[in-house]
């Protein structure tokens, strides 16, 4: 599926012409994002495509180093926050993939769940919910009170407050009795256990394409290991967490994929509240359920280089940003003056991989079963600098389910 050639369909001069000049995407990323991310294979999917990866110095100004069409970042801090705003000031026609502002909105647990509670996403098709959850910030010893006039019920899945990318910052731990509550250190944000099957889906969105991989999770707590387990017990991520359970035991009810409607529904409320482009959901389906779901977390530039075939959705990704940009005279050299936060185009489509058709065979814990591609107009950004986007004061230190009828279905 070729969607660069699709969609620079509308006028074959323009197109020749901007086939013929560079794209240069400057990135700021962590060695280990490096390695992961920016693999040989997608380096070379990208030259063909007239695409120069250049890799950026944060302790050096910027506007040394470019020029840049496109600026794709993931680091930490207040000082590159502000090196990348002074930027953007001074370079409005640059694409900054995201915006440090609503990458903000993600990095803690409080705040991260609050647009999809707001969302109150009901339709013919399914639900989408958030746990309950309480944030603790002190007080380990008030732990137990809070969470029963909170009204959690046990287990309780920990997790920290601040998502930071360590890998403490992923960790999560069960707890099975009030008592072990008083020994966890906060600050952490504390979910009510919703039992799933083991079974999680990771919704990976690059623009305006999203790819969909189930992977296993943590296992179903019954009544019995409720009353019959004690303590805290601390789990790999949840994605990986249960990698070695049995498939020849899911349960096909369990393990179908959400329907594609809902998850394009989503995608795109998600899309346009949080004004982000690069960014994956956590799903589960609540067990005995059909189409009853939980976004359990959301998590922005996520490991893409473990979804396969990736390399060619993000080459698509970055040559729909530039083709967009320079239909309008955004180029370096004649800017337009706006900030671009990647707006695409893309129409429906399913396409089943390879690996699904064997993924009952398989025990990897990164085993891929669909994806789908989007294709429509785009809203306009979200976020725009001066202008109120998503409120993020808002607190979340308890929420009740996120359901609500949607009459717009």
């Amino acid at each position: 599926m070729r969607l660069d050639e699709d969609y620079w369909s509308d006028d074959d001069d323009d197109n020749e012409r901007f086939s013929q000049q560079k794209i240069v995407v400057g990135y700021a990323l962590t060695s280990k994002k490096i390695k992961s991310f920016l693999q040989p294979k997608l380096e070379g999917f990208a030259r063909k495509k007239g695409i120069l990866f250049v890799e950026i110095d944060p302790h050096r100004p910027l506007s040394d180093q470019g020029p840049f069409d496109i600026v794709l970042h993931k680091l930490t801090g207040k000082e590159w926050r502000q090196i990348l705003e002074d930027y953007w000031e001074k370079h409005p026609e640059v694409t900054v993939l995201d915006p440090p502002d609503a990458i903000q909105h993600l990095l803690n647990r409080q705040s991260m769940l609050q647009d999809v509670a707001d969302l109150n996403l009901s339709t013919n098709h399914g639900e989408v919910c958030v746990p309950k959850q309480l944030v603790i910030t002190k007080d380990p010893l008030s732990i137990p009170d809070a969470v029963t006039d909170a009204g959690l019920a046990l287990p309780l899945v920990v997790k920290p407050l601040v998502v930071d990318g360590s890998a403490r910052s992923h960790e999560l731990s069960l707890a099975y009795d009030p008592f072990s509550l008083s020994k966890l250190e906060p600050p952490l944000v504390l979910q009510e256990f919703v039992n799933h099957g083991g079974v999680l889906f990771k919704v990976y969105i690059i623009g305006e394409a999203i790819r969909v991989v189930r992977r296993f999770s943590l296992p179903d707590v019954s009544k019995h290991e409720l009353l019959s387990n004690a303590g805290v017990f601390k789990f790999p991520r949840v994605s990986c967490a249960a990698a070695s359970a049995d498939e020849a035991d899911l349960d096909p009810a369990v393990a179908e994929l959400p329907p594609e409607p809902l998850l394009e529904r989503l995608a795109r409320e998600l899309r346009r509240r949080l004004g982000l482009r690069l960014f994956n959901i956590d799903i589960i389906r609540e067990h005995g359920t059909r189409n009853r779901f939980y976004v359990i977390d959301i998590n922005y530039f996520p490991g893409y280089g473990k979804v396969p075939g990736y390399e060619q959705v993000f080459t698509d990704f970055l040559l729909s940003l530039a083709q967009s940009k320079y239909k309008r005279g955004g180029r370096r050299s004649g800017s337009s003056g706006r900030r671009e936060w990647g707006e695409a185009r893309y129409e429906w489509a399913f396409v089943l991989t390879s690996q699904a058709e064997s993924f009952l065979g398989s025990s990897s814990c990164d085993a891929p079963v669909a994806f789908f591609w989007a294709r429509r107009a785009a809203p306009p950004p979200s976020c725009r600098r001066g202008q109120p986007c998503r409120g993020l004061q808002r607190r979340t230190t308890q929420r009740d389910h996120g359901c609500a009828s949607d009459p717009t279905g």
